[in-house]
């Protein structure tokens, strides 16, 4: 690599006349800023299809395009550290990283240093660096070539007495282009029910969830959709290509589940994406015995692994093979139960409670049934107002410290009971220090309280975007994450660009009832008032619950349309809930109403009421736009001691803050 400063000008005046290697180099050169600029538009830039350029990139170097790619920004990055006066964060902008975090992870998987650690290495160090990842490199080249040589020299010979034939040449001719696995990538698409029985059904399901479970921990396996992405193409007509589109991934296992008597029958099928080539197939039948059927999932996800070449450590392993509970009946509530609770409203709610109670009663030590079962009463009583708020925590909170107690190093519990923490005992310190951590090691959750509303909250707008940013890595079909990161946008006084990000994800999430609450807020704010009354109606026809949350929308667009009577109505359901001791914050909702009326009395009333009931949603108090009149008041400021946002150093906002950027 040239320590040249002006290596990179000079090459970019070159024409397009040189190596391949040095017209891929000028071309992720030329769009260095760009984090769009992919493997496709670097293959259609240098005239080729991608399986060409991988092929050839292959024979090269011995690395894929994506890899191509990703070292040349590191190594861009690493000159750009070296020699200008500029943080990390700029540096991963300036290299095509649209997330700082997870340039800091890539840049320190590759040299082995933070990009922080840059400035304290001398001349020397960093030369060492370079040659130590370039010798990497070529040492890794000559064993893949070598194991080449050693396994497909017989294989080799076979094929040409195949190809000079000329009914071969005929067929390789019309074949279609060549595929290659270049991510380690992968979503389980949901098994679909053999068994003649629709009841069995949470099955299909729960085996499904189980395999990706046991997928996410290998660390070798780049990226698993989880269930509850995958789970929305469950009656899908999309081709596989689609799919993998759609989700940014190179694999799609996909499946069946037969029951005859007491036997279990899965087949499997692993297919490449962007060729929809099968790469992999099995039949697996067991007894139906608990650890019959966990013998199945881990020798599924061994099986996966292999295919995909990702090498699975000795920790990983053991975690995949780990049974859960030994008890047939207690996985089978377990299940059911899962199956309850993904469909997410008050009535399956109470009946996945149940269900986890009667596999805990079988079997107290089994972890995943209390943590589930904690996130079922934690959904309840937050802004979903089916369950009593204090109620809700103190399940929630009993649940998960018991399974903590059966397993201390649960990151999952752990992350639970931090957000309870945030939502339910407003304990910002502790919360704060939690936070601090995982901004260091990242942990996916599919409800990111405290990476995304957490820090939305607290002010960390920037922070809240990398994160939603990494985790979309992950799953690109996590809708809500859209969501935070228009709200975040929103406080960084980039309203268009959150609008515009609503508009180009609302069609790919209008069945998904988050996804619909959180935009219907976001375009209220945006004063996109007929947008947001579109998601509350799409809310309203394919939902059953309605938590306050809605009855306030509802409440403000009557009040704007200048319709007394739904006005009357929204009023009393909102006043009905609070009256009945409901959570889901409905007094902090009558605060932000009166708010829009200017009717500041009012509001201060309401919010104190929503303070002696301890609402959850008095967590906004510091970041909503509504209060932005009250900040000068003292009983504002009362309020926002005692919730503790002063506990970690926080100022109140000024109002010439709530929109500005940081």
């Amino acid at each position: 690599m040239s320590t040249d400063h002006n290596s990179h000008k000079d090459f970019q005046e070159k024409p397009l006349g040189g190596t391949l290697v040095d017209k891929l180099t000028f071309e992720i050169e030329a769009n260095l800023n760009n984090d769009q600029f992919g493997v496709d538009a670097l293959a259609q830039a240098v005239g080729m299809s991608r399986s060409n350029l991988h092929r050839k990139l292959q024979k090269l170097l011995g690395i894929s395009i994506s890899q191509f790619i990703r070292e040349y920004r590191l190594k861009r990055a690493l000159e750009i550290l070296r020699d200008e006066n500029v943080t990390a964060s700029e540096t991963a902008y300036r290299v095509g990283f649209s997330s700082s975090t997870y340039f800091n992870t890539c840049f320190h998987k590759f040299y082995g240093i933070t990009p922080g650690e840059v400035k304290t290495k001398n001349s020397n160090e960093i030369g060492k660096l370079i040659h130590s990842e370039s010798a990497t490199i070529a040492q890794s080249n000559t064993k893949k070539n070598l194991l080449w040589v050693v396994f497909l020299a017989p294989a080799f010979l076979i094929a040409l007495f195949y190809f000079f034939s000329p009914d071969a040449k005929e067929n390789i001719e019309s074949k279609k282009e060549e595929f290659i696995i270049d991510e380690k990538s992968i979503v389980v698409l949901p098994f679909k029910n053999w068994t003649g029985s629709p009841e069995l059904e949470y099955i299909s399901d729960g085996m499904t969830d189980a395999v990706i479970s046991r997928l996410i921990k290998i660390d070798a396996i780049d990226k698993v959709i989880p269930f509850t992405s995958a789970v929305q193409y469950k009656q899908t007509e999309k081709t596989i290509q689609e799919i993998a589109k759609e989700l940014g991934v190179a694999n799609l296992l996909q499946g069946n589940l037969q029951i005859s008597g007491n036997l279990i029958k899965i087949n499997l099928q692993l297919i490449h994406g962007r060729s929809n080539v099968h790469l992999w197939s099995e039949e697996y039948t067991k007894e139906w015995k608990s650890d019959e059927i966990f013998k199945i999932q881990s020798e599924v996800v061994e099986a996966i692994a292999k295919n995909m070449r990702a090498t699975i450590s000795e920790n990983e392993l053991a975690a995949i093979q780990k049974i859960p509970t030994k008890s047939k009946q207690a996985y089978s509530y377990f299940l059911q139960a899962e199956f309850q609770r993904n469909k997410a409203n008050e009535s399956t709610y109470n009946n996945a409670i149940e269900l986890y109670k009667k596999s805990i009663e079988i079997d107290s030590n089994f972890v995943e049934a209390y943590a589930s079962q904690a996130r079922v009463w934690s959904f309840g009583g937050l802004v979903w107002g089916i369950f009593d708020e204090r109620i809700a925590w103190e399940n929630t909170k009993r649940l998960l410290e018991k399974a903590l107690k059966i397993d201390p190093d649960n990151k999952e519990v752990e992350e639970e009971l931090y957000s309870g923490y945030f939502y339910y005992d407003w304990n910002f310190e502790l919360v704060e220090s939690y936070y601090q951590m995982i901004l260091k090691d990242t942990y996916y959750d599919d409800t990111p309280s405290i990476n995304a509303d957490y820090a939305i909250k607290t002010g960390r707008y920037r922070e809240a975007m990398d994160a939603m940013d990494e985790l979309h890595l992950i799953d690109p079909s996590f809708g809500v994450l859209f969501c935070f990161k228009a709200e975040a946008l929103m406080f960084l006084d980039r309203t268009d660009e959150a609008f515009d990000l609503l508009e180009s994800t609302n069609s790919l999430y209008d069945d998904n009832l988050w996804y619909l609450r959180e935009s219907a807020k976001c375009y209220f704010y945006l004063e996109e008032y007929e947008k947001s009354k579109i998601q509350l109606n799409k809310i309203a026809t394919k939902f059953p619950d309605y938590p306050p949350i809605l009855m306030w929308l509802n409440l403000v667009h009557a009040q704007m349309d200048g319709s007394s009577n739904e006005v009357t109505k929204y009023m009393e359901e909102l006043f009905n809930k609070y009256n009945e001791g409901s959570s889901g914050s409905p007094a902090w909702f009558l605060a932000l109403y009166y708010c829009t009326l200017n009717d500041y009395e009012h509001a201060f009333e309401w919010l104190q009421k929503s303070y002696e009931r301890h609402e959850v949603e008095l967590t906004w108090l510091r970041e909503e736009p509504l209060l932005t009149p009250l900040r000068n008041d003292s009983r504002y400021k009362d309020l926002y001691e005692n919730v503790g946002f002063s506990s970690i150093g926080l100022p109140i906002k000024t109002s010439s803050e709530i929109y500005s950027s940081k």
